[in-house]
Order: structure tokens, then sequence, then C-alpha cells
């Protein structure tokens, strides 16, 4: 295996906009990816590269308030280090959560107060980030928990570094383009109860002004006073992404966070609708987009308007058992990895399912979990093999009923 590390700076947060350039590597033994490879996603089979419980990653214990951790993924990227833009990896926070939050980034840098993924307090906790490592291939995790904490990572694939001509390849743009409360992107103003926002991102923090086929962003609800969705639509007033979840309190008004890929339309506008009953605040940061155009090239990604499996029914998963579902709705034997949102049919129940590849023995160990604090569902990027399917299974003592929607997939070449 040829050692890797990643090249650009951080993961977004809410606290402020991440302006990340790219580092310089050492010079690197053995020949680098292929040029027409840029931008391409690839999928590796899921490796747990940190659990604070077992001592997987060398920590173990749990994370104090204001205590770091590294972790390098250089073992779990077999390419060169110049060859990675981007890694994809899963990070959750087993139950009880606390309340807080968890802040990401490049273990070269320190920690500049922003926030990468945000703890309701409860069950698990679990999100998908796209995130920038090190010139060594690290990267560092803060706890801002009010509690002490265990952490989990699990490496899922990555982007292939360099510059991206090819429709359907991933080319960095790391910036924040709303926020409501500084009137970034859209006049000043919290979003008000029912009411919508419509950003405009061709053209704008490196997107082409001729537009892109999807972004992949942070999005953050923040003082949300009653609980709500938030709906997101592309120029085309389809869906770009399922709705967002999030769970307002008077008293104390809640933060909603989580990364999405999103389909942009044809002439590149999100507009973001309000549902709940009070007002709130909408902070979205980019890490990058897809370039347009017919995708044929392996690891180039294809939107899709969200559809359900099992014909929009619930999935019905017995206590601590599995099954499988065929993904529909992409091209059998074409498709390398599939875009998965997951939500349960009841939110005020705890939840825990694990999502993976048929035809791999390795599970994605990325739980989707409900609760009273938490029904925000969670996007998962899943590889796949010939038979074009995932297996499910269960890890709570209970009957759960799920939808899971397909939000996009990555060309694979068959032969």
């Amino acid at each position: 295996m040829r050692k890797t590390a990643v090249l650009l700076a951080g993961a977004s947060l809410i606290a402020g906009l991440v302006t990340a350039t790219p580092v310089a590597h050492a010079a690197s033994s053995g020949p680098a990816l292929a040029a027409d490879t840029a931008g391409s996603y690839q999928p590796l089979p899921p490796k747990r590269v940190l659990d604070t419980r077992s001592g997987v990653g060398g920590f173990k214990g749990l994370l104090n308030p204001g205590q770091t951790v590294t972790v390098n993924l250089v073992d779990a990227i077999p390419v060169l280090t110049s060859d990675v833009s981007a890694a994809v990896i899963d990070v959750t926070v087993p139950a009880p959560a606390p309340a807080g939050s968890l802040s990401v980034y490049p273990s070269s840098t320190g920690w500049d107060g922003r926030v990468t993924m945000t703890l309701t307090g409860g069950g698990n906790i679990q999100q998908q980030l796209t995130v920038t490592l090190s010139p060594g291939g690290g990267i560092t995790i803060r706890s801002n928990a009010a509690k002490p904490t265990n952490v989990l990572v699990d490496m899922l694939g990555f982007y292939v570094a360099g510059i991206p001509a090819l429709p359907g390849r991933f080319a960095y743009a790391n910036a924040r383009v709303l926020d409501t409360r500084k009137g970034i992107g859209v006049p000043k103003a919290s979003i008000g109860a029912g009411k919508k926002v419509t950003l405009a991102l061709a053209g704008r923090d490196r997107v082409p002004a001729a537009g892109a086929s999807a972004v992949v962003a942070d999005i953050a609800v923040l003082s949300a006073h009653t609980t709500g969705q938030l709906v997101i639509t592309d120029g085309d007033s389809t869906r770009a992404t399922t709705p967002l979840r999030f769970v307002g309190d008077w008293e104390r008004p809640q933060t909603m966070q989580t990364e999405r890929v999103v389909k942009l339309g044809s002439n590149g506008t999100l507009t973001f609708t309000n549902t709940s009953a009070s007002s709130i605040d909408l902070v979205v940061d980019v890490f990058g987009y897809f370039l347009l155009g017919t995708v044929s090239t392996e690891g180039s990604y294809v939107p899709q308007v969200p559809h359900a499996l099992n014909s929009g029914q619930s999935i019905d998963i017995y206590s601590n058992a599995g099954f499988y579902r065929a993904v529909t709705g992409v091209p059998a034997g074409q498709t390398g990895a599939v875009n998965l949102v997951t939500a349960t049919d009841h939110p005020a129940q705890p939840a825990a399912i694990s999502i993976r590849n048929l035809d791999t023995t390795v599970w994605n160990r990325a739980p989707q979990v409900s609760s009273s604090a938490l029904l925000q569902p969670t996007e998962l990027t899943v590889g796949q093999g010939p038979h074009s399917a995932v297996a499910l299974y269960s890890m709570t003592n209970t009957e759960v009923l799920v939808h899971i929607y397909v939000t996009g997939y990555y060309f694979h070449v068959a032969g």
C-alpha cells in the first residue's frame, strides 16, 4: 500500500468562513493517478480509523470537553499524498451523546473556534463529512461537548486531486455562500415562518458562471424556536435534497447542522423554505461542486431528484435483524456508489441502522439515529457492486420503520 495524505484545509463550520488553501507536499515515491481521474470519487471498503471505546486509532477513553484527538488516515487511503483533494468520513458519537459540538480540522492547524458537527444530545449522533487533511494525512477532532464522550470515525472514500475537466467531477470550492445573520448571499434578515430565500450560486466563490450539477454543502439552521423542516428546491422547482428536519425550543433555541450533496437546477439557484411556525437563521458553506454535463467516466457524480426505495413504502426492519434492498433508479452495473438519506417513521423512537454494500462483507458502521431530541435524516455515501443493492441491519432492540431516499450516484464504467 502506498501512503497518502490529503491536500486542502478544513471542514465547513458554523462560526466562521473556511478559507482553505492548498498545502505544499513533500515528495512521494511511486506514480500518481492518471490525470483524467481528477475530481473522481473513489469509494473504499469502510475502515474504522478511530474508536475511543476500544483504542482503535491510538486513543482509548472518553474525550473530555476541550480535549482533542488526532487521527492519521494515511493507512486508510491507498494512493499518494498528492492524489487526494478531500476525504469522505463518517463520524459517530455513540449514545448517550451529550449536547454541544465537535470540531474537525487538519492536524497541522490549530482550532479557530469553528464547529463542524452539532450534537443535540440523546442517542447516537452520526454525520458524514467531507474533510481535508494535514500534509501528513491527519485530522484533529476537538470535543466542544458539555460532558465527556466517545467518538468513532470511519473512512468511506476520497476525491482525486487535480483540476477536473470532465462532467460530474468534483472541484474544490470552500466558501461561506449564505449567512442570514450577516447578509451573505441574501439580505440580512431571519427567514420568517413559512418564508423562503433564494441563493444564486452560479459564478460565485469558484462555482462556474455556467453553473454546476450539484454542490457539497454544510447547512446549519440556527435559533430554531419551533420544530419544522427546511425544504430545499433548485432553480427548476424540484427537490434538491430531502427536507432537513430541525427541533425547536422557545426557551433554548436549537441548532441543526448537516452535510448534504445538493442538486442544482438549470439556473444555478437554490431556494430554502422554512416550514416552522417561527423564524430561523441559516448558514450554508460549500465545500465543492460537480461539473455540468453528461456523465460517462468513472467516479463522476450524477445528482437526482430524491426518490424512495421500496416504492415509497416504509421498510420494516426487525429487532437485531438484517435484509437487503435493491437500489432503484440507478443504472445496473454502472453505479460505483450511491448517496442515501435515511429517516425513521417514528422520530421519538431511538433507532440505529447499519447500511452496507451488499457485495462486501464490511458494514458501513454508520447508524441512523432518531430520538425526541434528534429528528435529522442522515446522508451516507455507500459503495456499490454488481448487484446495486444495500444491506440493512437494525442494531436496536425494537422494530424500526425507515424510509431510504436516493439523492444521486457515482458512475462506474462496467467491464
